[in-house]
């Protein structure tokens, strides 16, 4: 580091200073041209280097002078290569230390860089490297041999280190990773309420905290009526499709366990919502699981009397098991077991909704996929066998389970139930996955904010 006012700048406490040796790649031949790149090399300056340091900054001990050779083992990887260049100097940076000690810059601290030196290369991977390892702290010191009164200031890094993460950030967004966007561009959001607004909603939603994802959208004023209509209880389905969308992106991401997991989850949850939605009144929740209540029995509606074929066989069990119920209560000595509850679990819920939406469950036959007593097509029972396992998913595993051949028929099938589900009260439906989640709205506009910074 040099300094043409130390007045102005105080001497610095540890200086580091990168030498390029080529001998590994210039034959005797090539080192004995007048213009051989050999002849251009620095490491024979280091014992001149370390004269001027010691006379220039006496303070500073010798342990704390660090140099460093850039030193290719192969023509392909010489000094004028871009990317192996680059390659090199990140290693020797990432190793770098300072009287044998790893390098710790503490918050005010300065790093100082001048990166004119040397090739194109090197000077735009010390650059890059830098700005990488020490972010803000980097500021640049840019010199002109033909006008040697310049600079009167360094070169603030911070424009610099700006660029590279809104890039990053921009490619981060791209594979939804909004956690990462976050920690890239947090220094420059502080004051920007409309991007972090938008950066904690899709985290929760990338968390599959959906509550708190649609509350955090409440304060964006682009998405009021969005979330006023999510938030309605006839919209009872929305988080469903949120789970849906979640698990195509999870796919996208290649993480197909994850994938998996949450394309189950939804039907689970808005089998549950149905079931809250249809029998709400009738719910109790004994030790953490919702259980039907015997008085659905005595209910104007006489909800089970009317069944008949597939519908009546459908809910035959659960009937018998409500009936029993019934009958304990009303004698003071009896007591229920565990065994008597009519718990509603996914093939309970699936049972009654095929007995209730009996119109809905005709008009897409598929959906016995959920109860069909073949263990070997049933969703609930390949899903416990998935779960139960330690291993990981391919996608041909995931198109298997739900009985697909292709990414896109899987989204179509998982759409065209949730739709069946949800008819009653959505009864246009949506026409794609992306469409019917909120998020892929949110998304977009953080994209566009992003881009605006």
């Amino acid at each position: 580091v040099f300094r043409k006012n130390p007045e102005q700048y105080p001497a610095p406490e540890a200086i580091a200073v990168l030498l390029t040796d080529q001998l590994a790649i210039f034959d005797d031949r090539q080192r004995s041209k007048p213009k051989s790149p050999y002849w251009q090399d620095t490491c024979e300056l280091k014992p001149i280097l370390q004269r001027y340091f010691k006379d220039r900054f006496p303070k500073i001990p010798s342990e704390f002078v660090e140099f460093i050779r850039l030193d290719p083992t192969t023509q392909e990887q010489s000094l004028d290569n871009w990317n192996s260049v680059l390659e090199l100097v990140r290693g020797k940076l990432h190793t770098l230390t300072i009287a044998d000690q790893p390098i710790q810059i503490n918050p005010g601290e300065i790093v100082y860089v001048s990166h004119q030196a040397g090739t194109p290369a090197i000077s735009s991977a010390v650059q890059f490297c830098s700005l990488a390892k020490f972010g803000n702290h980097v500021k640049f010191l840019v010199s002109n041999e033909y006008n040697p009164t310049l600079p009167e200031k360094p070169l603030e890094g911070s424009s610099y280190l700006r660029g590279i993460r809104m890039q990053e950030a921009k490619a981060l967004l791209g594979s939804h990773n909004y956690a990462g966007v976050e920690a890239l561009i947090r220094d420059y959001i502080k004051e920007n309420e409309n991007v972090k607004t938008l950066l904690k909603t899709a985290m929760n939603w990338n968390f599959a905290k959906f509550n708190d994802f649609l509350e955090s959208l409440s304060h964006h004023p682009n998405f009021a009526s969005d979330v006023e209509e999510r938030a309605s209880t006839e919209n009872w389905w929305w988080i469903a499709y949120e789970e849906v969308y979640l698990a195509v992106i999870r796919k996208e991401q290649g993480n197909i366990v994850e994938s998996f997991f949450h394309s189950f989850r939804a039907f689970e949850g808005i089998f549950a919502e149905w079931g809250k939605k249809k029998f709400g009144r009738y719910i109790e929740t004994d030790n953490g699981v919702p259980c039907l209540q015997h008085l659905i029995l005595e209910d104007a509606k006489d909800y089970f009397s009317n069944f008949s074929g597939d519908r009546k066989k459908a809910v035959a069990n659960i009937k018998s098991k409500l009936e029993s119920l019934k009958i304990k209560n009303d004698e003071p000595n009896a007591k229920t077991e565990r065994d008597d509850r009519v718990e509603l679990n996914f093939s309970t819920l699936c049972k009654l909704f095929k007995a209730f939406q009996y119109s809905d469950y005709k008009n897409c036959p598929e959906l016995k996929i959920f109860w069909d007593d073949n263990k070997e097509k049933n969703v609930s029972e390949k899903r416990n066998s998935v779960v139960h396992q330690v291993q990981g998913m391919s996608e041909l595993d995931l198109w298997n389970f739900w009985g697909v051949s292709s990414p896109e028929e899987w989204e179509a099938r998982l759409l065209k139930f949730l739709n069946v589900i949800a008819m009653e009260n959505l009864p246009e439906g949506f026409k794609t996955l992306e469409g019917a989640s909120l998020m892929a709205k949110v998304h977009e506009e953080l994209k566009r904010a992003i881009a605006a910074l």
